[in-house]
């Protein structure tokens, strides 16, 4: 039987986990586009416990590994009002050793690397895509130094998807007035595994474990607040002010970075024989941990369809319609449910301050409301609504 020939353009996090995971599959033939970005020594992501089992599978990743830090716990202080509300969560309430692990971007990179130049079932192609063509049964790509015919491409290219534009698939795109500052800091007191989650006016700061006196600092605030003070060198203080009473004296150990804050929502998830996958399908604010667990969904999908639909040619209409069927509920309550966390903590509407007052609540009262969103990782921001 002819083997089904399928590639993914992007070879990021996304693209490369794809990859890896499809390989697994023994009637089709992968082809990976691109080169392994780099990524920034501070920036990490958290996997939660639900989606860490395909690294587990793919790479040599566990729980003990030395590039994992655990999350365990999460503290939730909303700082909105002159009383602090403490809002306690511990991994043990839904029977997880932990919620989420949390690895440098750039480790888990390294890794997925590593088991790419390894696997007897990937083709890396580091050209660059010049050309996408759409022929009767098959997709033409074109680089610089070769063309090749596929029955199926994944777009894995990120929020600025070229696959996402030769397949014609429209999308929104919705810039918020905040960015997002990220970079890891060195504190006195040891975070026993937690992370904070501090709610003022207009911002949210977070801290994500790393080594025991060592964490990851994601800060979303006005973008033009997060100029002046860094400018006047105020980030430091801001990160005392609101981190010391459970860390100790913080110092900032690293670069600092920032992206915008956006949404882009696309109006179909697969369409002339691509399927979106990561960043190319779905871009939401990194609220609860769900952009990369979003795209590891996506690719458990796509893996599920083509491994139980093996007699079906991956590109055909049937795959296409039944991943924008089975995704898109997952997805857009996904993303409904990150915008609404995300205006009540940001803005001053009232509506969204009641919101987020009936949130706090309902979480130190509903042992079954707790349940549901530590489950579905979005309890990092449920309270006062990522």
């Amino acid at each position: 039987m002819k083997k089904s020939e399928i590639a993914i353009i992007g070879a990021g996090i996304i693209g490369m986990t794809c990859a890896l995971q499809l390989s697994k599959l023994s009637n089709i033939n992968i082809t990976l586009y691109g080169k392994a970005p780099r990524y920034s020594q501070h920036k990490t992501t958290a996997i939660l416990e639900t989606s860490f089992g395909m690294y587990k599978e793919i790479t040599s990743l566990n729980e003990s590994s030395r590039y994992v830090y655990k999350l365990d716990k999460f503290k939730i202080i909303d700082q909105l009002s002159n009383k602090n509300k403490i809002l306690d969560f511990d991994s043990n309430e839904i029977n997880l050793n932990s919620f989420a692990y949390n690895i440098k971007d750039n480790d888990l990179s390294k890794l997925l690397n590593k088991e790419i130049e390894i696997s007897k079932n990937i083709k890396r192609e580091e050209f660059f895509v010049k050309n996408i063509k759409l022929k009767l049964d098959e997709v033409m790509i074109e680089t610089l130094e070769n063309k090749k015919l596929y029955n199926l491409i994944i777009g894995a290219d990120g929020r600025n998807s070229l696959s996402r534009d030769y397949a014609n698939i429209d999308y929104e795109h919705k810039k918020y007035k905040e960015n997002i500052l990220v970079t890891t800091i060195d504190h006195i007191n040891d975070h026993q595994s937690t992370s904070y989650e501090i709610h003022k006016n207009g911002s949210l700061l977070t801290s994500v474990p790393l080594s025991k006196k060592k964490s990851a600092i994601v800060y979303i605030n006005d973008k033009n607040i997060l100029e002046n003070l860094i400018k006047e060198n105020k980030l430091q203080d801001i990160f005392n002010l609101s981190l010391r009473d459970f860390l100790g004296e913080i110092t900032i150990n690293s670069d600092i970075s920032q992206l915008p804050s956006e949404v882009i929502v696309v109006k179909k998830l697969a369409k002339n024989r691509t399927i979106l996958v990561g960043e190319s399908a779905h871009v939401i604010p990194p609220l609860g941990a769900q952009g990369l667990n979003l795209g590891i969904r996506d690719i458990k999908e796509i893996f599920s369809l083509l491994k139980e639909n093996n007699s079906i040619e991956p590109g055909s209409k049937i795959i296409l319609n039944k991943y924008n069927e089975h995704r898109w509920l997952d997805i857009y309550k996904r993303q409904k449910s990150v915008n609404i966390l995300y205006n009540s903590m940001m803005g001053d509407n009232p509506k969204y301050q009641l919101l987020r007052n009936i949130g706090f609540l309902g979480l130190n009262k509903s042992k079954i409301l707790r349940k549901i969103l530590l489950n579905e990782g979005l309890v990092l921001n449920a309270n006062s609504k990522k």
